[in-house]
C-alpha cells in the first residue's frame, strides 16, 4: 500500500516572488504590534474580490517576501542539485507495476493522441512520471466528456503502488513567465537545452467535466456549475460535486474568495495555540496583517513558517508552538488550534492534530522561503471546504462549514449518490456581489487512507477501463498508468507493457524543464529545496516505521517539480 505520511512532506518550494519594493519593506520594519481587529480583517478579504484588490494583495506579500532572498534561492538550487545526484534513486521498496490498473489505448475506440505533447514529471524525492498525453472520455461519477490526460508509461516510485494514477481538483498551473534555464543533469538525464518552445499543460478534470456553451446539444453528460466540495472523517471522505450539500454542515457557510488564481489561498489574520497567538505581526497597517493559507488536501498536516518572514512578524510560529509543547509526541499542554481566515475562527482540536495511531504531532515546519500556512487534513476532517470555479479566472470563491459530528461520508466501496434539493433558505455569509450558492447534484465516495492519502475511482475509454487514482486539491496534475503503444510517442520505459514505443526523438529535441509551481501569492518559477526533504527525513521514517503501512520515500502529491514538454 501506498503509504508515506505526509505530516513529513509538504510542499518543498522556494518562492521567487516580485520586484522588491524597498520603501515599503523599510516601513515595515518599523511597525509596532497591533492587536487583531476581525472587522479589519474582514475588509482585507473583500480586496480579493477585484482584480485591483488581488494585484495588492500580491505585491505586498511579493516585497515582504524578495527582501533578501534572490541569493538564498541561488545558494539553495546548487545546494538541492548537489543532493540529489549524491543520493541517487533512494527508494528501499521496489514498485511493483503489476499491482496496478493500466490504460490500454488499443481497446478504447474513443482513444487519440495529443500531437507533439509529452507527459513528464518530477519529485522532490526523485520520482518520475514519464509518458504522453492523450485525449479519451473520462467519466467521474455521472459525468463524462473527452478529456486530456497524461498517458504514464514509466513511473519509479513505490508511493504509486497499488493505484493506478493521481487526479488533482487544483487551479490551472500558471503559464511560465519566460523560458525556462536547462535543467542539470542530475536531476533528470536527457533533458533538451535552453531556448525550447513553451510548455503547455492540460486543463484539470473538473474543467472538462463542467458546461460550457458549447456543449448546449451535445450528447455529454457534464456539470452545470463548476464546483465541488470536500470533508473527511477519520476513516472516510467524500467529494461533493456541483456545491456543497447543506445536509452535511451545521450553523453557518462561511464564504471568503481565494487571494490566487492558481492556489486556493484565503487570508489568515491569526493562529493562536490556546491563548498564544502564533503570527505575532509587526504593521499597524490591517493590510498587511496576514499570510496566505493554502487548503490543500494533499498536505496531512496544519504547516506554518518558522521563521519572521522577514520582519513581517515578530516570533517564528513553529518554534513558538514548540517551545509551548516541548516533546511533540508526548506534548506537555493539549490545547486547540484557532485560525481565523477573513475574521471568522475555525477551531481544530486537538484530537485532529494529534494523531493517537502513530503517536506523532500532525503539525510542522513549512520550508526556508515559504510566505504562510498550509492548512491539510488537519481541518478537511472537522469542517467541509467548498472549492466554487463558476467564474473562473476572474474570482474563485471558498466556503467553509463546520460538519455536522453525526454526518457519515458514502462508503468507498458503494456507489456514487445523486442529490436533489428543493430550493431551501440556507446560513451563508456575506456573499461576494453577484454570487448565487450552490447545492451538490453528486456525492463521490473517496478511500481515506490512514488520514495521510485520498483514492477515488473514474473510468477512462471506451467500454470503460476503471482506475483508482489519489486525489489531491492541491495539484491540477491528471495522469494514467498506461500501456504503450506503436503510435504514440513516450519518453521513458515501457514499465506498464506494450511496444514497441513511438518514436521519442521529436519530444526530447522538444523537452523544457518548466519551473511553474504555483505557491502562494507569489506566482512564478521556483526550484525544489531537496534539504529540507532531508531535514525531516528523519521524523517523517519514525511515523512510517509506527504506520500499520509504510514505504520508505517521503513523497505527497504535492511534493512535485513539474516536467512538461511541447514539440513544434
Amino acid at each position: 500500500a501506498m503509504v508515506a505520511p505526509k505530516s513529513g512532506a509538504m510542499r518543498l518550494a522556494l518562492v521567487l516572488c516580485l520586484l522588491v519594493d524597498a520603501q515599503a519593506v523599510s516601513r515595515l520594519r518599523n511597525f509596532k504590534p497591533l492587536t487583531h481587529d476581525h472587522e479589519a480583517a474582514a475588509q482585507l478579504a473583500m480586496l480579493a474580490r477585484s482584480e485591483e484588490g488581488r494585484a495588492e494583495l500580491q505585491g505586498r506579500v511579493a516585497s515582504l517576501m524578495a527582501n533578501g532572498y534572490f541569493t538564498s534561492l541561488i545558494e539553495n538550487t546548487a545546494q538541492a542539485e548537489a543532493d540529489q545526484e549524491a543520493q541517487g534513486d533512494g527508494f528501499t521498496i521496489a514498485f511493483v507495476p503489476q499491482n496496478s490498473s493500466v490504460y490500454n489505448p488499443d481497446k478504447s475506440s474513443t482513444f487519440k493522441v495529443v500531437p507533439h505533447q509529452a507527459f513528464m514529471l518530477g519529485y522532490a524525492d526523485n520520482t518520475h512520471l514519464k509518458g504522453f498525453q492523450a485525449n479519451d472520455i473520462v467519466q467521474l461519477g455521472d459525468y463524462y466528456d473527452f478529456a486530456n490526460f497524461g498517458a504514464v508509461t514509466d513511473c519509479n516510485s513505490p508511493d504509486f503502488n497499488d493505484v493506478d494514477g493521481i487526479v488533482g481538483f487544483g487551479l490551472p498551473s500558471p503559464p511560465p513567465a519566460q523560458p525556462a534555464p536547462a535543467p542539470s543533469t542530475s536531476i533528470m538525464p536527457g533533458m533538451a537545452p535552453s531556448g525550447a518552445p513553451p510548455a503547455t499543460l492540460p486543463m484539470p478534470l473538473l474543467f472538462s467535466l463542467t458546461k460550457e456553451e458549447s456543449d448546449e446539444g451535445s450528447k455529454v453528460q457534464k456539470l452545470e456549475r463548476r464546483a465541488f466540495s470536500f470533508l473527511s472523517t477519520d476513516k472516510k471522505a467524500e467529494i461533493q460535486l456541483g456545491g456543497f450539500d447543506p445536509d452535511a454542515i451545521e450553523g453557518q457557510m462561511f464564504l471568503t474568495p481565494s487571494i490566487s488564481p492558481h492556489d486556493y489561498s484565503v487570508v489568515a489574520v491569526s493562529l493562536k495555540y490556546g491563548d498564544t497567538e502564533l503570527l505575532q505581526f509587526k504593521p499597524t497597517d490591517p493590510r498587511l496583517r496576514y499570510v496566505p493559507a493554502i487548503m490543500d488536501s494533499g498536505t496531512s498536516c496544519l504547516v506554518m513558517p518558522d521563521s519572521d518572514l522577514n520582519g513581517l512578524i515578530h516570533n517564528k510560529p513553529f518554534s513558538t508552538w514548540k517551545s509551548i509543547v516541548g516533546d511533540t509526541t508526548h506534548p506537555k499542554e493539549k490545547k486547540d488550534f484557532t485560525l481565523n481566515i477573513a475574521g471568522r475562527e475555525f477551531v481544530i482540536p486537538y484530537d485532529s492534530w494529534f494523531l493517537d495511531d502513530s503517536n506523532q504531532s500532525c503539525v510542522q515546519p513549512a520550508p526556508p522561503g515559504f510566505p504562510g500556512l498550509l492548512v491539510g487534513d488537519v481541518f478537511f476532517r472537522r469542517f467541509l471546504v467548498m472549492f466554487d470555479l463558476q467564474h473562473y479566472p476572474q474570482s474563485v470563491v471558498i466556503g467553509i462549514g463546520k460538519q455536522k459530528p453525526d454526518y457519515q461520508p458514502l462508503d468507498f466501496y458503494g456507489k456514487a449518490k445523486k442529490l436533489q434539493f428543493e430550493k431551501r433558505q440556507v446560513n451563508i455569509s456575506k456573499a461576494p456581489p453577484g454570487y448565487s450558492v450552490s447545492f451538490a447534484s453528486d456525492e463521490i465516495p473517496v478511500y481515506n487512507q490512514l488520514e495521510t492519502q485520498y483514492f477515488m475511482n473514474i473510468s477512462v475509454g471506451t467500454p470503460r477501463q476503471n482506475f483508482t487514482v489519489i486525489f489531491d486539491t492541491g495539484s491540477s496534475v491528471f495522469g494514467i498508468f498506461t500501456k504503450c503503444i506503436p503510435n504514440a510517442p513516450s519518453y521513458g520505459r515501457c514499465v506498464f507493457g506494450g511496444g514497441p514505443k513511438g518514436d521519442s526523438t521529436l519530444l526530447i529535441e522538444g523537452a523544457v524543464f518548466v519551473l511553474s509551481v504555483s505557491i502562494g501569492l507569489c506566482v512564478v518559477g521556483i526550484l525544489i529545496n531537496m534539504w529540507v526533504r532531508k531535514k525531516h527525513e528523519e521524523s517523517v521514517r519514525q511515523a512510517q516505521n509506527k504506520s500499520k503501512n509504510s514505504s520508505g520515500s517521503a513523497y505527497s502529491t504535492d511534493m512535485l517539480n513539474q516536467y512538461y514538454t511541447q514539440v513544434p
